[in-house]
């Protein structure tokens, strides 16, 4: 009978083993659906991180709300090295880009999830993402453009502790956003360690199907490295 600290070093090393070379560390969603196929893990090129995104929506006859999330990458010095996806589903347009303000990163993550609804309901799996920048600004995958000096004044501001840092968090908000037509839920923020910065991306996809509901986008996670 395997002792309560094997257990915990088997799990350890489980993923470990899942994480690829680089990585130190892994963001998931305590929310995610168990539907679809999981995609390749995608890195940004070696010295450089994630500063934006943009998410792919709006289904077509079945409504699958998200359908891809890509990540931006940037290095040091602030130039783009590129940018990742992962595993894309078929429907949707691609929404703006988002970036986090100069010279910053990615620290964090969490989505906005809507249940399995049942054979009589169609299903949407990740509806939105939201990223976290290291200086507090929030980026919130619905809006129709880019953060601008309104989106600010306007925004909601609150003191948090992330990584036993006082930060102010900057919820970044649009107003033509409509009521979600099926109340989901946001996950827990999941954060990199301190001075680590997402660098990675893997998705699950449910992809459309003749017979059967599909649910697009339904689990992400976000792969942390070093600089």
């Amino acid at each position: 009978m395997l002792t309560l600290a094997a257990v915990l070093y088997l799990a350890a090393l489980a993923r470990a083993a899942h994480e690829p070379l680089g990585v130190s560390e892994s963001l998931t969603l305590d929310n995610g659906l168990n539907r679809g196929d999981w995609g390749p893990i995608e890195l940004c090129p070696a010295g450089s991180f994630a500063y934006g995104f943009q998410i792919k929506d709006l289904g077509y006859v079945d409504d699958t709300a998200v359908n891809g999330l890509k990540i931006y990458c940037r290095d040091g010095l602030g130039a783009t090295t590129g940018y990742i996806t992962s595993l894309v589903g078929k429907h949707g347009t691609w929404r703006n880009i988002l970036t986090c303000p100069l010279s910053e990163f990615v620290e964090g993550m969490r989505g906005y999830v809507l249940p399995d609804q049942g054979s009589m309901h169609d299903d949407l799996g990740v509806d939105n993402v939201q990223l976290w920048c290291e200086e507090g600004t929030i980026l919130d995958g619905k809006l129709r453009a880019a953060p601008t000096d309104e989106h600010l004044a306007q925004a909601e501001r609150e003191t948090v502790i992330v990584d036993e840092r006082e930060v102010e968090a900057v919820y970044l908000k649009d107003g033509r956003k409509g009521t979600p037509r099926i109340a989901g839920v946001w996950s827990l923020w999941a954060y990199c360690s301190n001075g680590n910065y997402v660098c990675g991306l893997e998705t699950r996809v449910e992809t459309e199907s003749t017979f059967t509901d599909d649910a697009g986008l339904s689990d992400f996670v976000l792969y942390c490295c070093s600089p």
